[in-house]
């Protein structure tokens, strides 16, 4: 039968030879499927090597007779049909023989490079592509597998040689990671000249490291064929940094510590591995001295001494590495000293967590009163009348007002200084008070303020409303005038002095501006006032008829109506509104 398939092999095109090359290699993998060493039986790889065999003729058949693209793709697949029954044979503990079969292909295995790539050929009149991606995985699994039969036949070399290609293998996952450093630990144990001595511990600390980044599943398979775990590791770096204490060595162990202490539970040698670490004042991180302090615990009863201080070395490296303003963290302190019985400690640190409450208070204080300054958006305007000062020397008048400004409301307090201002006696030309319209009445000096809060509009922050709340004394020019006594009509003269004070209520409209270094405020009310008028003479005003209005129709106390505009400009301390 296998001459007829020679034969029948010969009348086919290299196209055809590679299609069918092909579907004998996947119905080999597929045959594969399931086998390991438990499982594989010697009637399968007599099986597999027939298989092989075939397939060897087949792809030597397309090599001979194919073109370039074919030749190369036949070479790639007769180098797997030989891999994988290599693989086979080392699966079934035949490493003799898987040896020699790895062997002749390594060569042809060693030329497949990226450049190498892609391979093309058709198959059922489809376009098929492999790329280097597809391949690369396998040749990775060729070293590392192919090391592991070399170190089974005791070629220590070799298998060092193979196992450090598929270690540095740039697509050697985790898995064959695992098995590679592993692989070179044993061979280290029968060939210590393979590995220097601090080779030998960075590989156990990578095993531990590579066990960790395992899937689930992979560390059920390691402990299935009892394959190493992270105990090996801790025994080969305990080992060496008690007889090599240095900070490499230290590192190490710290690296390792709290890995293996996630598969080593309760586990005296992970202990020693914390404890070489803070006898050897190894700072570490926060984590690591949590883990450490945690995993003491586990031990507190089985190896109390050393446990014991384990746990105080990490609770007191976490008490220096809290911040002055963690309250919680202290606290924290004080309960991990307080599981140890260390009382004095617990003290210290209730302590401390007590002033750092008290410290917290009085920021959180200063913070909130400091957000509220500077939520008010606090300006400080200072500004002088300017309309007044268009005024004659003799008739100009001074004032400045200071606003206090927040974000919604703005206190303006003002003084206006007064000289020679006619006063207001529009409640007597509405009565029709005969003169009361003529601008022939005194002038007055005196002042003029007020306070008014100003409350700014939501979406214009610059225009207010107000409530304006003044004040004014005023001191009239003496007045001599023509009076006439009313019960028998004697004229004479008689001097005044008149003076008034009003006590002015109004709302008021405007608008700020502020910006930084300047400020204007333009406004007008309407509102009125309550005056108390006082003539400046002993005479009985009722008894009499005096020539002016002024002094003729002013009651002590009156109510009159007042409006004002103007205009202020000068400084503003603060961002501004704008």
């Amino acid at each position: 039968m296998f001459l007829f398939l020679i034969a029948s092999a010969k009348a086919q095109t290299p196209a055809e030879n590679l299609q069918n090359g092909v579907e004998m290699y996947n119905a080999m993998r597929e045959y594969m499927t399931g086998f390991n060493n438990k499982t594989i039986t010697y009637d399968h790889l007599s099986d597999l090597k027939f298989r092989m065999e075939k397939g060897v003729v087949i792809m030597d058949k397309v090599i001979r007779e194919g073109n370039a693209d074919e030749i190369k793709s036949a070479r790639y697949f007769k180098s797997n049909f030989k891999y994988e029954y290599g693989f086979a044979l080392g699966m079934k503990g035949e490493n003799a023989k898987a040896f020699d079969v790895m062997k002749e292909i390594e060569k042809d295995v060693t030329a497949l490079t990226s450049d190498q790539f892609p391979l093309r050929y058709v198959y059922f009149d489809k376009n098929f592509v492999i790329n280097w991606d597809n391949f690369a995985q396998t040749q990775a699994e060729y070293y590392t597998g192919f090391g592991e039969i070399a170190y089974n036949i005791g070629k220590y070399d070799e298998a060092a040689r193979l196992t450090w290609i598929g270690l540095a293998h740039p697509n050697s996952g985790v898995w064959l990671k695992y098995v590679a450093v592993n692989k070179m630990l044993d061979i280290s144990a029968k060939n210590p000249a393979s590995l220097s001595e601090t080779e030998r511990q960075d590989y156990a600390l990578q095993s531990i490291k590579l066990y960790d980044e395992q899937p689930e599943d992979s560390r059920k398979t390691i402990t299935e064929y009892e394959y190493p775990t992270v105990k090996r590791g801790v025994s080969m770096l305990l080992d060496h940094t008690l007889k090599n204490n240095v900070p490499l060595a230290v590192a190490r162990c710290a690296e390792a510590a709290p890995l293996a202490g996630k598969y080593m539970l309760a586990d005296s040698k992970v202990l020693q591995l914390y404890e070489i670490c803070y006898r050897s004042s190894h700072s570490g991180s926060a984590v690591f001295h949590r883990t450490a302090e945690e995993y003491a615990r586990t031990l507190m009863s089985s190896d109390r001494i050393r446990a014991e201080f384990v746990a105080v070395a990490a609770i007191e490296r976490l008490g220096r590495m809290t911040a002055e303003t963690d309250c919680a963290g202290f606290q924290q302190i004080a309960s991990l000293y307080a599981f140890w019985k260390k009382t004095d400690k617990v003290n210290e640190f209730n302590q401390k967590a007590e002033d750092c409450a008290k410290n917290a208070e009085k920021a959180r204080k200063k913070a909130e009163k400091a957000a509220r300054r500077a939520d008010n958006n606090f300006n400080l305007y200072t500004g002088g009348y300017i309309f007044p000062l268009f005024q004659s020397n003799a008739k100009r008048d001074y004032g400045a007002v200071v606003n206090f400004s927040f974000s919604k409301v703005a206190w303006e307090f003002s003084y206006l200084k007064i000289n020679q201002n006619k006063e207001n006696i529009f409640d007597l030309a509405i009565r029709d008070v005969d003169g009361a319209d003529q601008d022939n009445l005194s002038r007055w000096d005196g002042y003029y303020a007020h306070i008014q809060p100003k409350f700014y509009a939501r979406k214009r922050e610059g225009l207010y409303t107000g409530l304006l709340m003044g004040y004014a004394s005023k001191k009239f020019e003496s007045m001599d005038v023509n009076v006439v006594r009313d019960a028998d009509g004697v004229p004479s003269r008689a001097k005044f002095e008149p003076k008034v004070t009003q006590y002015i209520l109004m709302a008021n409209f405007g608008g700020m501006a502020l910006m930084k270094g300047f400020g204007l405020d333009v406004y007008w009310g309407i509102g009125a006032h309550y005056g108390q008028f006082e003539p400046g003479n002993e005479l009985d005003r009722n008894a009499y008829t005096i020539d002016n209005p002024l002094l003729e129709n002013r009651k002590d106390n009156y109510f009159g109506f007042i409006m004002r505009f103007g205009l202020t400009m000068g400084l503003n301390f603060g961002p501004g509104n704008l």
